[in-house]
């Protein structure tokens, strides 16, 4: 092995972090994890501290969709244990988050001993992860670790799913096989007669009489494919729809971008511009129930070109092996060619706002009052619940970050972090209710500790709101927390307590205003929900 190119482990993960664009993770040390951590940071891997170890996935999570890949570093067991939720989530939502995990040493699990967080047995939450995970190893062997490493990496992004590598303590510092060669990722085989005939088919169809228009869905997101979606739209003037998963992807000031679709809690406008498309072509969209408003969308499949991750179904036929990255080029290019337009038009809605002296706040006003604020730059962070619903019409102009189909609450403050980091152009503006917030809003402090300062609208009504109208209870009471104080106790920001349409306007011009941490607390009444919401718990409560 002395003839062999040498290096340990967090020096050659810095290497392929760096190829990837990423340059910091975030988590929480532990003792399994401690010589780990202070490596990564001696080689130029900062991890980023949080609150709770959930918090730095969620951290992670954010930066990943921005960046392409993303790290969250844990001890064994109370660590990776508490980071399962917001894996499971980057699963859902195809993040290829990676969770890197210490672990006890090899030397010292000799004799099956009882050390402190195993749970079962040494392998149990590597079994956890194999489930929510597509590509996993434990790093115990210097001759194919380099490997072991790179299999699970090309898996995650080729696949656009999180990954999972335990790294035994004992194993840190131990001299392993370098691989001086780039990281190769091998996507799935694309077959050019297929996707030539796909392309000419789309143009058929594109081409004949009807009005077309356009979905953007996250899996155009994630496979990076931004610019080609704008060039789509501007090049053949389609009208294009996002999902809440990609909301913002094309700025929604753009003369030719309809807003979310969401089935029935969409505006009507949206909804009857993408029902009656003829066709209809959809990017990388992901037809799940809270993407599709509670299965509340009506698409006429027989007018639907569908372009998946791995494949286009036209009407009721499929061409295999034409993947979304290689279509959407190809029909650009096509199209081109061939002298496309579809001359559609939009009608765009103006964004403004009046406030009411003295009137109480509704979601509606309060989305509208935000709108009013919104620039590019700005970036949209959302949690689950009516302030998803809520935020549908409101105009983003960058990616807007949410749980939108796993629906996590607790999502959208740690998310913060993550996403200032991966783009530290926009700032931040969260919209969480206030059961979410009660779950990780000491985050803020974190997110001010790395220099951070994102404005935070905790929508207060007085409980879980999103499920009151489909069965109310005390089960959907919580506590009250003066969270527009909270800026006192950490020593940084400031902070507004909004009963009025005039208070919030005012505190979100001063909040635009200031360069530090600002919490709105918005208080709204119960009984008060956005359109959307409504439209949706009433296709919901058929269910439960």
């Amino acid at each position: 092995m002395s003839s062999l190119n040498m290096t340990t482990i967090p020096e050659f993960l810095i290497r392929r972090f760096k190829e990837l664009g990423v340059d910091q993770g975030f988590g929480i040390v532990g003792d399994f994890a401690l010589k780990l951590f202070d490596r990564l940071s001696h080689h130029g891997f900062p991890i980023l501290v949080t609150a709770d170890e959930q918090g730095g996935a969620f951290a992670a999570e954010a930066y990943t969709r921005l960046r392409g890949f993303g790290v969250c570093a844990v001890t064994y067991s109370v660590g990776g244990f508490k980071v399962v939720n917001a894996t499971a989530g980057a699963w859902a939502e195809n993040v290829p988050l990676l969770i890197i995990s210490g672990a006890p040493g090899l030397a010292e699990r000799k004799g099956d001993p009882l050390i402190h967080h195993k749970v079962k047995n040494f392998d149990t939450q590597l079994e956890v992860f194999k489930d929510i995970t597509i590509a996993q190893a434990v790093l115990t062997n210097p001759l194919t670790i380099a490997d072991e490493i790179d299999r699970v990496l090309s898996e995650m992004i080729a696949n656009q799913r999180p990954g999972y590598i335990e790294i035994p303590r004992d194993m840190v510092d131990v001299p392993i096989v370098d691989k001086e060669a780039h990281l190769n990722i091998e996507l799935p085989n694309v077959h050019p007669k297929r996707l030539e005939l796909a392309v000419a088919e789309t143009l058929e169809l594109l081409a004949g009489a009807g009005d077309a228009v356009a979905i953007a869905g996250v899996m155009a997101v994630r496979r990076g494919l931004q610019k080609e979606l704008v060039a789509f739209a501007e090049n053949f003037e389609v009208p294009m729809a996002t999902t809440s998963l990609s909301k913002g992807v094309m700025p929604e000031t753009h003369p030719l971008a309809l807003g979310v679709y969401m089935g029935a809690v969409s505006s009507e406008m949206v909804i009857q511009k993408v029902e009656n498309a003829k066709p209809l072509i959809s990017f990388g969209v992901l037809y799940a129930d809270l993407v599709m408003g509670g299965f509340t969308d009506h698409l006429d499949k027989g007018q639907v070109i569908e372009c998946t991750d791995t494949h286009v179904n036209i009407g009721f036929h499929t061409y295999q092996d034409v993947p979304l990255w290689a279509f959407l080029p190809a029909l650009i290019k096509a199209a081109f060619v061939a002298g496309y337009r579809e001359n559609g038009q939009v009608a765009r809605k103006q964004y403004s706002f009046t406030p009411a002296q003295g009137k109480g706040l509704s979601i509606e006003r309060l989305m509208e009052c935000v709108a009013s604020f919104l620039d590019e730059k700005i970036r949209l962070i959302v949690d689950p619940g009516d302030c998803l619903f809520g935020s549908v019409e409101l105009p983003a102009q960058s990616l807007m970050l949410a749980s939108a189909y796993y629906a996590t609450m607790g999502y959208a403050v740690p998310a913060a972090l993550g996403a200032a980091k991966a783009d530290p152009t926009s700032r931040p503006m969260v919209l969480v209710g206030d059961g979410a917030f009660l779950m990780t809003g000491l985050e803020l402090l974190s997110t001010s500790f790395h220099g951070v300062k994102p404005i935070v609208i905790v929508v207060d009504n007085a409980g879980y709101g999103t499920q009151r109208p489909m069965a109310d209870g005390p089960f959907n009471n919580i506590p009250s927390l003066r969270s527009e104080e909270l800026p006192k106790a950490f020593g940084v920001g400031a902070g507004c307590l909004c009963n009025t349409e005039d208070e919030l306007y005012d505190a979100l011009t001063k909040a635009v205003q200031t360069d530090d941490l600002f919490i709105i607390r918005a208080c709204v009444p119960q009984g008060q929900y956005s359109p959307g919401l409504i439209r949706l718990t009433t296709a919901l409560k058929k269910r439960i």
